[in-house]
């Protein structure tokens, strides 16, 4: 492994179970932190804690993507399914990040971000980080377990993230209002800096200028099947409703989840008589993804209302905008603050199933609807653009 022996800047190293350059949520928001960091003279680094993949990937466990430097501290990209094995790399792979983040340290100031690990980790990389003196931000863009899962005894949970996780990091990131809020009771304000959803707005240039042409209408959800997190089950028994009214429209799930939840969303499509309606996609690459939401008339989000989604911010929306096509989304979180009704996309109370496919109709017929798309792509151009965070991210995390 070799380092370019010019490089003099303040290095960003981002430590996380990422799946890295794989092009999840996740990842997708860290790569676009490291480009615009790089767009600003910042170094950027991304390590990924855990070899989690379980189909082959055509990239190594050392390279770039886009200009951006990874790493895979087990030193492959593949899940082992050995138990032992499994567990001795995942140690060997934590020597592996001091060493990294040493490397980098004679020749640059160097911040670490937490990125997505569980609390183990975070621990024992503090234990090494703070010997050095290596600042350490956390990227907080979900509220606390305990919140989302209603637990008891919030109490002893406060009580442990203030007086004991909390300690640890130097500043933190945070995604919504909410988050903003709830972390400003123990920090203050400028240890926290909120940065919403991020978009590469030219990876849609190309895109929007070759779509096809198709017979049916084309209606298209991407994002987790897992848990019901963004209202599928809403959003399929809406379909039940829209069919009622509209023959010539198909509805594409873009995305993946473990056996059990997706079988459960199959046989509800089957339960409903939709399995001609409703196409099951699978995961797709983040390259394809510009692709699919450009070929589509219409883009859907049904979050219901809950803890998560308050605290939440879709990423995906970013890139629904920026596809220049009308959405049809739940009004949660942080979405009134920049979405209006019928002005830049369609609005929806939360787990209103029936009024959530009266708007899908209404946005189908709606003469409109390519203007009110193109309003959408500008909120995301001019609110969610990575450009535009790359220096306020840098001043500070280096401040």
């Amino acid at each position: 492994m070799q380092f370019h022996k010019k490089i003099k800047n303040n290095a960003l190293v981002i430590i996380g179970d990422l799946g890295y350059p794989s092009g999840n949520a996740l990842s997708n928001r860290a790569h676009l932190y490291s480009k615009g960091l790089k767009e600003t003279g910042v170094f950027p680094f991304i390590i990924n804690t855990h070899s989690s993949h379980k189909t082959k990937q055509n990239f190594r466990s050392f390279g770039r993507y886009e200009g951006i430097p990874f790493y895979y501290s087990q030193k492959t990209v593949e899940y082992e399914k050995r138990f032992l094995t499994r567990n001795l790399k995942k140690i060997k792979g934590i020597f592996h990040t001091y060493y990294i983040i040493k490397r980098l340290r004679k020749n640059n100031c160097v911040t670490v971000l937490y990125y997505s690990i569980p609390f183990f980790y975070e621990f024992i990389y503090f234990l090494f980080l703070k010997i050095y003196s290596i600042p350490i931000a956390k990227e907080c863009n979900e509220a606390p377990l305990f919140i989302i899962r209603e637990k008891r005894d919030k109490k002893l949970y406060t009580f442990i993230l203030k007086h004991i996780e909390l300690k640890m990091y130097d500043r933190i990131i945070v995604i919504s209002d909410f988050l903003n809020k709830y972390y400003s009771r123990f920090l203050h304000q400028n240890k926290i800096l909120q940065i919403p959803i991020l978009v590469d707005m030219g990876r849609f240039r190309s895109s929007s200028k070759s779509c096809q042409q198709h017979n049916e209408k084309i209606i298209t959800y991407i994002g987790s099947m897992v848990a019901n997190k963004d209202g599928l089950n809403n959003l399929i028994e809406a379909i039940y409703y829209v069919k009622k009214h509209v023959t010539n429209f198909k509805l594409q799930l873009v995305g993946t989840a473990n056996e059990n939840d997706l079988q459960k969303l199959k046989d509800k499509v089957s339960s409903l008589n939709l399995t001609d309606t409703v196409i099951f996609l699978g995961l797709k690459k983040s390259s394809e993804i510009p692709e699919i939401l450009s070929n589509s008339d219409l883009l859907v989000l049904a979050r219901p209302d809950t803890n998560q989604s308050k605290a939440g911010f879709p990423t995906k929306l970013g890139e629904y905008l920026a596809s220049k096509k009308p959405v049809v989304i739940t009004v949660t979180g942080e979405i009134p603050k920049y979405l209006k009704d019928k002005e830049n996309a369609y609005l929806v109370e939360p787990d209103q199933i029936e009024n959530f496919a009266k708007k899908i109709i209404y946005a189908l017929n709606d003469k409109n609807a390519f203007s009110i798309g193109a309003a959408g792509y500008e909120v995301a151009n001019n609110n969610f653009n990575y450009h535009l965070f790359g220096k306020k991210l840098g001043d500070f995390l280096f401040q």
